[in-house]
């Protein structure tokens, strides 16, 4: 089990380390494109530091830590409004979206619900960025989500 209580230097210190770790070896790998690059670092980080992900992931988060990670997205959403050609409101919601289904899974998977290996992670969140694409660009054509 994950430590029961945990600071805000010990947080800052393992976000650092995934954010310097597995997302950017994930995302310089070249393996994925670099947006499913970063949910697989965010995943591998799952598997290879379980309780460091609980601890750092599945609590209460307070207020300044969501306003940093919100900082800390602004190049994943540009990252987003260019590749997909969608407003910055728009790659917002898509990456949330996206996100839920990213968190959803490595949560699954740091609790032992689930035990996929890379080949079905990596199809289920295509399958969830295309399907979720497809919807928004569904929309747009209706006058809907801009």
């Amino acid at each position: 089990k994950p430590p029961a209580a945990h600071d805000g230097a010990d947080r800052g210190t393992g976000e650092r380390l995934l954010r310097g770790d597995h997302l950017r070896a994930s995302m310089d790998s070249g393996r994925w494109p670099r947006y499913m690059a970063s949910g697989m670092g965010y995943i591998t980080f799952t598997k290879t530091e379980p309780h460091l992900f609980s601890m750092l992931f599945m609590c209460d988060q307070s207020r300044d830590q969501r306003e940093r990670m919100e900082r800390q997205l602004q190049p994943v959403i540009e990252l987003i409004t260019r590749q997909l050609g969608m407003s910055a409101d728009t790659a917002t919601a898509f990456h949330m979206h996206m996100w839920i289904h990213v968190h959803g899974i490595a949560s699954m998977i740091v609790t032992h619900y689930l035990d996929w290996d890379e080949q079905h992670i990596v199809d289920a969140l295509s399958v969830e960025f295309h399907a979720l694409s497809a919807s928004i660009a569904n929309q747009q054509g209706s006058g809907g989500v801009q």
